[in-house]
């Protein structure tokens, strides 16, 4: 390997139940490559795809750059927080020189590079959700990000799902009649509604395409469809309560930030509910855009475990090498 300057390269990968993104920097903060790959939270994906793609994104970011080996890597994977699951993912992931290997929580690289490694909050919401934090005295606490069957509230997939129990509602009586009910049959090439129960109780939907439904539940909303704006405004309030509770928990009171990370939020109704929430809970804290994306929060973590200081200087240095390799991150 033929390193730059300061002497070597990190890794940063950030890892879900829909894709896998990642990053390499050198020393100095600037970022060489990018890469992208399919799921990777093993809990539902599985060990061996979570794997592959993990390896699969991490060649495609050092491919054709002559990098064959890392000082060291973080991997912030969610469905990773018990020490087992880290370590039965750490097993597979042959192939790759690693270096320093760190393999974290998701919610842990998003605070990373939303705040830029300094203390504050981040509520995480795509398909599943979590709230996490880091006080000054360097002290963690996290709610939710429990998955979709013991938890996930306001996730993609806890307003997928709210859209189809809506429709059942509607078609029972028990519940408004909704604009969902036609956008859901259509969305699963229904033909009436009796055809949900099968796809969900047979396995046939999994819950990375029950979160793909969020969409439409933002689109009824903007139509004026009162019952997808519950659903929303539903979603919002219980990350509030997640993020208020990690607060809580740290003793952040005055002046911390929070910050907002994952497709979910591109729904207004979502976010303005959220910031109620937390507006009354905790009147001190300070709403911020992301600094940078989970993968590169991932990349500054593992810097920072080389003893590199993340001063602002390596910071803008990030920023500029993010507009000069530009390219689609969706």
């Amino acid at each position: 390997m033929k390193p730059l300057e300061d002497g070597g390269y990190v890794l940063g990968v950030d890892g879900g139940a829909s894709r896998t993104r990642c990053v390499v920097a050198d020393l100095s903060g600037n970022l060489i490559g990018r890469g992208r790959g399919g799921p990777s939270n093993p809990l539902t994906a599985g060990l061996d795809t979570a794997a592959e793609s993990i390896l699969n994104a991490a060649r495609e970011a050092s491919r054709g750059r002559g990098i064959g080996a890392f000082e060291a890597s973080v991997m912030g994977v969610a469905g990773t927080d018990r020490p087992s699951g880290a370590e039965a993912l750490r097993g597979r992931l042959a192939g790759l020189d690693w270096g320093k290997l760190s393999i974290v929580s998701d919610a842990a690289v998003a605070l990373a590079g939303a705040t830029a490694c300094r203390p504050g909050v981040v509520v995480v919401s795509g398909t599943g959700s979590v709230a996490y934090g880091e006080n000054g005295e360097g002290i963690r606490a996290r709610a939710g990000g429990w998955g979709w069957r013991l938890g996930d509230e306001g996730s993609g997939y806890s307003i997928g799902n709210g859209a189809l129990i809506a429709s059942l509602r509607a078609l029972d009586g028990r519940g408004p009649k909704t604009s969902l009910t036609g956008k859901v049959m259509k969305a699963l090439g229904l033909g009436d509604l009796a055809g949900l129960v099968d796809l969900i109780y047979s396995g046939g939907m999994r819950n990375t395409e029950v979160a793909s439904l969020t969409p439409l539940v933002g689109e009824a909303a903007e139509e004026g469809d009162a019952v997808a704006k519950q659903i929303l405004e539903e979603a919002g309030e219980e990350l509030g309560l997640a993020a208020s509770a990690v607060a809580g928990r740290l003793g952040m009171k005055n002046g911390f930030t929070v910050a907002l990370t994952g497709g979910v939020f591109n729904l207004a109704p979502v976010r303005e509910a959220l910031g109620r929430r937390l507006g009354k809970a905790q009147p001190g804290c300070r709403m911020i855009e992301p600094r940078f994306e989970p993968d590169i929060g991932a990349a500054l973590l593992a810097l920072k475990g080389l003893g590199v200081e993340i001063d602002e200087g390596l910071l803008r240095r990030v920023e500029r090498s993010v507009v000069k390799l530009g390219g689609d991150r969706t």
